[in-house]
């Protein structure tokens, strides 16, 4: 059942368990600040020119990451990200919250009841953008980095499909979890002054 800001924040209040959903076309991001996300582990994530930018801490190293502090069912998600030379991020979908740390099963996506990364790197063969991370190869490589692309995530049941730029990358159907976070990552597991950027994140 889709539920309205107010009726999430009424059911939160009451200890209602239910995964809050927002309305179809409502945004994630005000583009003003992080209201209604959460910071953990490392990686530094800050609002420039109404753009979401997450970048390598290195003062504190390793993995970081931002998750909604709701959790979701069914949703179609789109987004656009840009990713710099060399970089390397992903979008959790569907990962029960908890406290993450940047390393073993302390990381999203890691348990056997976690959901799973949808990857953004232009540079591991195992893992290309549009791949479901360690899971499924992406059925086509689209985009590039230094540029804009669109995102479009659907989760259905137990089903996960995903467009670039229109294009199908992605049908995977055995997630393992039916309700979770939506996450963005700061790959962290060596030095490196990589750019992510993220804007328009909004459920349609």
């Amino acid at each position: 059942m889709r539920m309205t800001r107010r009726t999430c924040v009424q059911s939160l209040a009451a200890g209602c368990l239910t995964p809050c959903m927002l309305q179809a076309g409502e945004s994630l991001f005000n583009g003003r600040d992080l209201s209604g996300w959460k910071h953990h582990a490392n990686g530094l994530f800050s609002v420039e020119s109404g753009e979401l930018v997450a970048r390598y801490d290195p003062a504190h190293p390793g993995v970081g990451y931002l998750f909604t502090d709701r959790e979701f069912t069914d949703f179609i998600l789109e987004l656009d990200f840009w990713v710099g030379k060399g970089g390397n991020s992903g979008i959790f979908i569907r990962q029960p919250l908890r406290d993450f740390g940047a390393s073993g099963g302390d990381r999203p996506a890691q348990q056997p009841k976690d959901g799973v990364e949808v990857q953004i790197d232009y540079n591991d063969p195992k893992n290309y953008t549009g791949a479901i991370y360690n899971v499924q190869k992406p059925l086509k490589v689209v985009g590039a980095e230094e540029s804009w692309n669109h995102y479009k995530i659907e989760c259905s049941g137990p089903r996960i499909r995903a467009w670039i730029n229109g294009e199908m990358v992605n049908d995977y159907g055995e997630l393992r979890s039916l309700k979770g976070g939506i996450g963005l990552q700061m790959h962290g597991g060596k030095p490196h002054n990589h750019v992510v950027k993220f804007r328009n994140l909004r459920l349609v």
